[in-house]
């Protein structure tokens, strides 16, 4: 009597078993497997290259050229200048004067000197921006990684329930086959035959849903990884990645999840920024709209040529420049010191701002106290799920345990002539149960421990 070796179906091609549905009834339509299983690993070594990842990249690579962008800023601004004239002249009463021209030439240069320069602190809100940008990054990369878990999960899971599936057919066909034989023989009715006919159209339409949902699973896992997987079978072998994915200890999770966390880095940004407005709003009502300017040249302090220098106190900013008149007369050189300021003894608009600010920066401190409660309870959910997920394994590879040692030993009684062929198909449709409910729970532990990972940073026990 021929066997049925339901875990090498399970292990290789599954597919298979769905050639056995009757000659009456269309199968459904399966494709040749690869030769070698497609693994976790496979899927993983590709993930950097999916398209996901890459818009991760890119959001990355925008900030640091921003911070870049911003920190050129703060450097020497340079610039030159030029400028001409025509006097037609004329008279006025006795007194006669020719015409002239005139024509000058200059350059200037500024920089960002003080600590609230406008330059100065872009570059510093946009380091803030980059530090969230790089922790966005490392979040999401672990995200991806726990998505193509779950989604190569999922196709691990529809190939062993395709052929599960695949193996009750084959003994409610079984069944039917003897239910038919009996009736010939008087010893069954007709309602026991359209039974289990009955129970035979179940079972193909069960196949048909369990093939349509493992092609589904191919088609998800290899858009994640940018890969044809039409024709792949999945190997369920788990126990590397499980390895790797040893919980880590609930402190260090905690700590490590407090750097790891792109919501609590944006909640931490909003207070720095919010700190910088309520500074920036302080100095705006405190400090004196003051310049400090320096000349040196020919002309007066109005139209002086030569070399000029200023700072402005509100700004940050200073200035340096050097004109040189071309033609004309050059009167002697002088040297020049201003300063110029003003305050505004009563400004409510500034009063009102610095107002919103502090209001502003009492917000975003409460926020950052909500984030990081949030995050220490998702963070506790997350380590107690992986915790159980983790626990359930051994339970499971228990059963399997027995399940085999119940398919050997209906393979001895068939073989001594008291089991029949059913007795271990049964024993083996258990064993596939067994072994399915085995990988649900291996790629649950792997799924959970990912997701702790994805909270964390970190990929397992320290």
């Amino acid at each position: 009597m021929r066997q049925l070796t339901l875990l090498s179906a399970l292990l290789a091609a599954p597919l298979s078993l769905a050639q056995t549905a009757p000659p009456q009834t269309t199968p459904p339509q399966t494709s040749a497997v690869q030769t070698t299983p497609f693994t976790l690993q496979d899927a993983l070594a590709g993930l950097g290259t999916s398209s996901a990842s890459r818009q991760l990249q890119l959001a990355l690579q925008s900030a640091q050229v921003q911070v870049q962008a911003a920190q050129a800023s703060t450097g020497f601004t340079a610039g030159v200048s030029g400028s001409a004239g025509y006097n037609a002249g004329g008279s006025s009463g006795t007194v006669t004067t020719g015409s002239s021209v005139s024509a000058s030439v200059g350059i200037s240069a500024s920089l960002p000197v003080l600590p609230w320069a406008a330059a100065t602190l872009g570059a510093q809100s946009a380091a803030r921006s980059l530090k969230v940008a790089q922790v966005t990054y490392a979040q999401g990369t672990a995200a991806l990684k726990t998505s193509l878990e779950q989604a190569y999960g999922r196709a691990v899971t529809a190939q062993l329930n395709l052929a599960a599936v695949g193996s009750t057919l084959a003994l409610v066909r079984r069944q039917l086959a003897q239910v038919t034989a009996f009736q010939a023989e008087n010893n069954a009715t007709a309602v026991s035959v359209q039974t289990a006919q009955a129970a035979l159209q179940t079972a193909q339409t069960s196949l048909q849903g369990a093939q349509n949902e493992f092609d589904s699973a191919r088609r998800a896992l290899g858009t994640l990884t940018g890969r044809d997987l039409a024709e792949a079978s999945f190997s369920p072998d788990l126990s590397a990645a499980l390895a790797g994915a040893a919980l880590p200890g609930l402190p260090a999770a905690l700590a490590a999840a407090q750097d790891f966390s792109p919501a609590l880095a944006g909640a931490r940004k909003a207070v720095a920024d919010a700190q910088a407005s309520v500074s920036s709003a302080e100095r705006a009502r405190r400090l004196p709209a003051a310049t400090l300017s320096a000349d040196y040249g020919p002309g007066s302090s109005g139209s002086r040529s030569g070399l000029s220098s200023s700072l402005n106190l509100q700004s940050g900013v200073a200035s340096v420049g050097y004109t040189q008149p071309i033609g004309g007369s050059v009167g002697s050189s002088s040297f020049s010191l201003g300063l110029s300021a003003s305050f505004n003894v009563l400004d409510p608009a500034a009063d009102g701002a610095l107002k919103v600010a502090q209001l502003g920066l009492q917000q975003s401190q409460l926020a950052l106290v909500v984030q990081q409660a949030s995050l220490i309870q998702s963070l506790q959910d997350s380590y107690s799920a992986a915790a159980l997920a983790a626990s359930s394994v051994l339970p499971r590879q228990t059963g399997v345990a027995a399940y085999t040692t119940a398919v050997n030993v209906a393979r001895d009684r068939l073989a001594a002539g008291l089991a029949t062929e059913t007795d271990v198909l049964n024993a083996e449709i258990a064993l596939a149960q067994a072994v399915r409910d085995l990988n649900s729970a291996q790629i649950s532990a792997l799924i959970t421990s990912a997701q702790l990972s994805a909270l964390t940073g970190l990929t397992g026990a320290p």
